[in-house]
């Protein structure tokens, strides 16, 4: 590597040099003249070795700014002298964390199992209050009390009684727990939550809440004895659900509450055992008007009820079957959420004519379900037909003889639409005949209630056996009410784009008005580099559409940074800090799994029955899995992820629930292995690598194995890309459908740095107080990581992690400390003590290894001048004799810190540049993509730090922006390395230009240079190892790739190999189907509209107030909100501002703290509507760029690649020229100096870093990418008892009246919302 030059001999020989190249090319090439001009051929040449030398100049001095700034000498020297390098032992590694975990889920298992022994036996002993004893306690005054969820510390807001509890609800005592996500709890009681459509006064309602009271005293005994448990739970067949620790189960205003214990994963897939599901659709032409709709919402239902563990398909019928879903033709498919969400979708249009034919809807049917069950495919378990008609001419007999008699290997459900239907003997004998149930449904409100009927009879063969309680574990799913809760908070997004975007159409006009009334055509307050005005704020040239998404915020990148901002202020904001406030109806976006066991009615009754009592289970957030698998432990880079037997994971680091405006994303829970998992090689999106693949397979059958291959990483929002091969150790988890794995990087992510201190050994030997190590305020603490906790919230409270830590590093000093560094285990022999002093537990090498991090960094907090190393003269010396303070004012740097691989961040700072301090945004450093980033770059270079600018910087935010430096430090002994820390700065972004342009405008030596990067033909970019721009003269190109500059140079490099195109594929993608906008020119608003709207709207509020359930399914899903609909489209009335004649852009504009220039382009109307979009799982691709060093170099010593282009090669009339480059290494950095010759004027092509939908042949457009994965199914299969013919409940009719008001205002509504 070569050095910076430092004689002035050395200086006068490049000098020289260059003199001499320059005469010898004048002397050789003489001016040529042209039609056109004349062309300077030889000043096109570059000054490559002045070039060279300001690399090797830039490289050096900032690097001996970063070295004295962050003591990277002192802090090494402190490592090296006293850590030990240890090797990482994957195997040892996997099983001690397999093992932590499966005692942690073995406990749940206990803890749910004494719910369920309490529970079956509560509901016998319990005397039985009938519908007649019930009426005399109402006549009597009596009422059965108890803590409803619902009705829980709501006071009146204002009037006379403001400050009053509302009647008929309770005041409880809360306090807010950590523990259970930072909402009110009271560990005293339970309470219990009724769904809206499930009448609590009902006699099995109100028995079921009776007898479950005592169920208390289990759930306060299961989490005092361990203390990890969070929220248990038993619910009812009936619909209730007790739950504890008791919390206010609150949702909006004008939310609506859709939970249902029974549509919950851990019920559905307790109560009954894996089913493969058709249901047959009747479209017949009796099938229209209500009865059309309550059969789509039986069919919506239905799915509702799956799970990924079962199989499904939907078929309208009439004359012929048709799937809904053309590519489901024949077939089942697995329950996953994008599979249902395809079934969904295929529901939502359908026709209904001609007669139905129930034998060929029938036959398909069971020959579908047939070849499922012998080639062994689908569950393997229950199979069910379920029919929605509005009734059947005969049985069918022949049918069921041929296919399903004499085993009745089939369940045939039978939901019969409507009232009126009087004859129903056809469709109740062929569900009493095949083991299925009959239920009528007369209106929307009843839906959900009898479509749950089947699920009992399902569990049947279960509950027969008895003595079998199977133990279920759910995937990862979100802890909100309804999967399809999703879907409506994108419509929720998708009005307030609309209002944004009609506000700033407004806004538009009233700007271009504001223009035009000034007349000001002048722009000559723009600076010469056009980024500010002469007020001083950022100029932004945008079009009409840009402003009208983005308004004054100006970009994508503007927008979040605003977005974060608002989120900020409201999560500090009191009033936005709830009492759980619906944790399972609000989305609150907690990962969690479930365990949970069926329960059993045991209760002896006069004919043969089997009923299930419920479940009860309990919940584990996928974070309290995390903790058994501590990040210090797996090292920088490392990290450790759960498969369950579909293949899906429970957490990886790459697995990305939320999309980037927040909103789930259509296929949260069910992204495979193989789609996190992104293989390093040359083939196209999802092809199978054999070796994820083989690990894959095993870890979903739960074997103990080790495989390595490389993979592609990505960071920064998929804009950044690594490379590394990584080793795998995984094991399954007992008791579990579960297998754990680690992945390590190879090299350093097997060996690791021990370094710890013990605290009473240096107190004895040096009389040293340890909390001395942690004075100033200038630190903290990873905030996700557990150094010392008390197991209980209500022991000790602290303000902060870091003030839990120091409560626990002074107890460490005492006489009597023990280190309980066990997580706690369940004890019932004697309940757990709560005393403070023993009720805690301590990870003692975190405590110890955090404790020698702060005193090998102890150096950091102070401001001295360092001690100046002999051996590194020059601007070194010069430095170390700066006091640090005085460092930081001369070469702009803002902030200067320590992160360890404890968990520990130490700064010094002497500004704030950001609105949020550099620790507030740092506090998990280690995981941050500075710290991957530097240990990577190690490797590659030693002495070097990483640079990097946000992406954000050239695009007019105010705040200036910074450059982030980082170094690792590594260990290395005994031929071992491990990474110990990472040290780093941020520059002021005008500072880190100021020296670049300082150093790059004049040639070595002080000799007055003929060409610079301040001259006005040369481009001089300092470009980062992955193509993004850290420095240009042009300040608006900081932060954006390259190839948005100029990509034809772009493609040269990568064509000489500095940079390698490396293609990343995201499967987790969610691409935006446009839906369009209604104009407004599609109606004229006149007197008969309004009529409408209110007619409309009055028989939707009548209809609402008869229906107070089954919000979620009036009419079509987005009725559900019917609220707020009318509101998603905006139309303009008489009053609202005219936009006269077509107003143009196209100069400036004041608009808040920028300048915009909008380009000329016509603003109508139409600008105001924005299309609306839906949401759909697709696969995206882009292709990122890695820099090649090697390329940089010749042998051991750097060297430049040079480049030319042919500029207008494609048009014979232009001048033809050729325009040259220069890239150079930048050394100790991982930046490149890339200088381009500008004489040569060459038409540019731009080229960004875009994700784009990856097209598939039209061939295979219904090939599902997880349809041919291998799976597992659950171990567990209960669909056949020999004595379940002897039960004869197979359901009745609904003999009620039929509502003809309530029929006819429904049919009123959908006509009138058809118009």
């Amino acid at each position: 590597m070569s050095e910076t030059p430092s004689s002035e001999s050395h200086c006068s020989v490049l000098y020289k040099r260059e003199t001499m190249t320059s005469t010898k090319l004048i002397l050789l090439f003489s001016v040529a003249v042209i039609s056109l001009g004349t062309v300077r051929t030889a000043e096109a040449d570059l000054p490559h070795v002045e070039i060279s030398n300001w690399a090797i100049r830039f490289g050096a001095q900032m690097w001996e700014i970063g070295k004295q700034v962050t003591r990277i000498r002192e802090i090494k020297e402190r490592y090296q002298s006293e850590a030990k390098i240890e090797q990482v032992d994957g195997f040892a590694m996997v099983k001690e964390m397999a093992e932590e975990m499966e005692n942690m889920m073995g406990d749940k298992i206990e803890a749910i199992k004494r719910i369920m022994d309490a529970a079956e036996q509560l509901s016998v002993s319990h005397p039985r209050l009938s519908r007649q004893d019930l009426y005399e306690m109402k006549q009597r005054g009596e009422t059965i009390e108890y803590y409803n969820a619902k009705r829980l510390n709501v006071y009146h807001r204002s009037g006379p009684r403001g400050g009053e509890l509302v009647d008929n609800h309770k005041a409880l005592m809360m306090s807010n727990s950590q523990h259970f996500g930072n909402v009110g709890i009271n560990t005293s009681v339970s309470a219990v939550h009724v769904p809206t459509n499930v009448f609590d006064g009902g006699p099995d309602v109100m028995n079921g809440i009776l007898w479950s009271e005592q169920l208390d005293r289990i759930f306060m005994t299961n989490y005092e004895s361990d203390p990890s448990l969070t929220w248990q739970y038993f619910g009812s067949s009936t619909g209730f659900m007790r739950q504890y620790p008791a919390t206010k189960w609150g949702q909006g205003e004008w939310e609506p509450d859709l939970f249902d214990c029974r549509l919950r994963p851990w019920y559905l897939q307790a109560a009954a055992s894996p089913k493969d599901m058709i249901i047959l659709v009747d479209t017949s032409g009796s099938m229209t008007g209500v009865r059309k709709e309550i059969a789509k919402h039986v069919v919506l239902t239905l799915l509702d009820t799956l799970s990924e563990n079962d199989f499904i398909n939907i078929y309208k019928f009439s004359e012929v079957p048709i799937p809904v879903v053309p590519c489901f033709k024949d077939k089942l498919v697995q329950a996953n959420l994008e599979n249902v969400r395809e079934l969904r979708n295929g529901m939502m249009e359908s026709e209904t004519n001609d007669i139905a034919n129930f034998t060929s809807a029938f036959t398909t049917a069971f020959e579908i379900l047939a070849k499922y069950n012998r080639t062994m495919q689908g569950s393997q378990c229950n199979q069910a037909i379920m029919l929605v008609t509005d009734g059947a001419p005969i049985g069918y007999r022949e049918i069921f003889e041929k296919y399903n008699w004499p085993h009745k290997p089939v369940r045939v459900f039978s939901y019969v639409i409507g009232r009126e239907i009087i004859d129903t003997a056809a469709t109740n004998w062929m569900a009493c005949a095949n083991k299925g149930y009959f239920a009528r449904v007369t209106s929307l409100a009843e839906v959900r209630e009898q479509v749950l009927k089947y699920i009992p009879v399902l569990s049947r063969p279960m509950v027969m056996y008895q003595k079998d309680h199977p133990v279920i574990w759910t995937s990862a799913y979100i802890d909100i009410a309804e999967p399809k809760l999703s879907d409506w908070l994108w419509e929720i997004r998708e009005r307030r784009r609309q209002r944004d975007r009609s506000l700033n159409y407004r806004a538009l006009l009233r700007l271009i008005s504001e223009r035009n009334n000034v007349q000001s055509d002048d722009t000559s307050n723009v600076t010469s580099n056009g980024t500010r005005d002469a007020s001083g704020r950022p100029t932004i040239s945008m079009t009409v559409e840009q402003y009208l998404t983005y308004g004054n915020l100006v970009n994508e990148e503007r927008l979040n940074a605003h977005r974060m901002k608002q989120e900020r202020e409201e999560a500090t904001n009191p009033a936005n800090q709830n009492n759980r406030q619906g944790a399972r109806t609000k989305p609150k976006f907690l990962m969690a799994i479930s365990v949970a066991t069926p329960v059993y009615d045991r209760k002896n009754f006069s004919v043969r029955t089997a009923n299930l009592l419920g479940v009860a289970g309990t919940d584990i957030p996928v974070t309290e899995l995390k903790k058994r698998t501590p990040a210090y432990k797996l090292g920088v880079n490392g990290y450790s992820f759960i498969v369950n037997n579909n293949g899906f994971v429970l957490h990886h680091p790459d697995h990305r629930p939320l999309d980037a405006d927040g909103l789930l994303k259509p296929n949260y829970n069910t992204v495979d292995l193989s789609e996190v998992e992104l293989v390093d090689s040359d083939g196209g999106p999802r092809e199978n690598d054999t070796y994820l693949m083989t690990m894959r397979r095993e870890m979903i059958e739960r074997r103990e194995g080790e495989t390595s291959f490389k993979v592609r990483v990505h960071h920064d929002g998929m804009r950044r890309v690594s490379i590394r091969r990584q080793r795998y150790y995984y094991r399954g988890l007992k008791g579990s459908p579960f297998s754990l794995g680690l992945a390590l990087p190879d090299g350093y992510g097997h060996f690791r740095v021990v370094a710890e201190t013990e605290v009473k050994r240096l107190m004895a030997d040096h009389n040293i107080n340890v909390s001395s190590f942690f004075s100033g305020k200038n630190w903290k603490i990873h905030p996700d990581w557990i150094y010392c906790r008390y197991n209980y919230d209500h022991l000790k409270s602290f303000d902060s992690p870091e003030a839990q830590v120091m409560h626990f590093v002074d107890r460490t000093q005492r006489e009597r400390w023990r280190w309980n560094s066990k997580h706690p285990r369940p004890s019932h022999d004697s309940v757990r003590s709560h005393k403070q002093e023993d009720n805690y537990y301590c990870d003692k090498h975190l405590m110890q290894s955090l404790i020698f991090d702060a005193q090998a960094t102890e150096v950091f907090d102070k401001n001295i001048s360092l001690s100046i190393d002999r051996q590194d003269p020059g601007l070194g010396m010069l430095m170390a004799l700066l006091a640090r303070h005085a460092m930081f004012k001369l070469f702009g740097i803002s902030v200067a810190f320590v992160a360890t691989r404890s968990g520990l961040l130490r700064w010094q700072d002497i500004s704030t540049i950001d609105d949020k301090h550099f620790s507030e945004v740092n506090l998990n450093a280690i995981d941050q993509t500075w710290y991957k980033r530097a240990v990577d770059q190690y490797s590659v270079e030693p002495d070097s730090f990483v640079y990097s600018v946000p992406f954000s910087t050239g695009t007019g935010i105010t705040n200036e922006s910074v450059v982030t430096a980082s170094h690792a430090i590594f260990v290395e002994k005994g031929g071992y390395k491990a990474p110990a820390a990472v040290v780093g700065l941020q520059y002021r972004n005008s500072a880190f230009r100021e020296t670049f342009f300082n150093i790059t405008s004049g040639c070595t030596g002080g000799v007055q240079c003929r060409r610079t990067c301040s001259s006005g033909d040369l481009s001089c970019y300092v470009v980062d190892n992955h193509g993004y721009i850290v420095i240009s003269k042009e300040e608006r190109d900081t932060g954006r790739f390259f190839g948005e500059i100029d990509w034809l140079v772009m493609d040269s490099l990568i064509h000489y190999g500095v940079f390698k195109r490396v293609r990343i594929y995201d499967y987790q993608a969610v691409c935006k189907d446009m839906q369009g906008h209604r104009s407004a020119a599609n109606f004229i608003l006149t007197p008969l509209r309004y009529m409408k709207w209110f007619v409309q709207w009055m028989i939707g509020r009548a209809t609402w107030l008869m229906l107070q359930t089954q919000i979620a399914h009036l009419m079509n899903p987005d009725w559900a909100w019917a609220m707020e609909q009318e509101q998603a489209d905006y139309q303009y009335d008489d009053n609202d501002e005219s936009p006269g004649p077509t107003p143009t852009g196209g100069e400036f504009m004041a608009d808040g703290d920028i300048s915009i220039i909008v380009h000329d382009e016509a603003v109508t109307m139409d600008n105001a509507y924005a299309n609306k979009t839906r949401p759909r799982p697709c696969d995206q691709q882009a292709d990122l760029y890695v820099l090649q060093p090697e390329k940089l170099f010749k042998g051991d010593k750097p060297d430049s690649v040079k480049g030319k282009q042919n500029c207008n090669s494609n048009n014979l009339g232009a001048r033809q020229c050729e325009r040259h480059y220069s890239t150079h290494k930048i050394p100790h950095s991982n930046l490149l100096l890339l200088v381009i010759d500008t004489t040569c004027r060459c038409e540019t092509q731009k080229q960004k870093i875009e994700m784009e939908e990856v097209r598939v042949n039209e061939s295979l457009i219904c090939e599902r990418p997880q349809e041919n994965l291998y799976r597992l199914r659950p171990s567990v299969c209960l669909s056949y008892h020999p004595e379940e013919e002897e039960i004869k409940q197979c359901g009745k009719g609904n003999l009620n009246l039929p509502s003809i008001l309530l029929v006819t205002t429904t049919m009123l509504y959908s006509i009138l919302k058809g118009i």
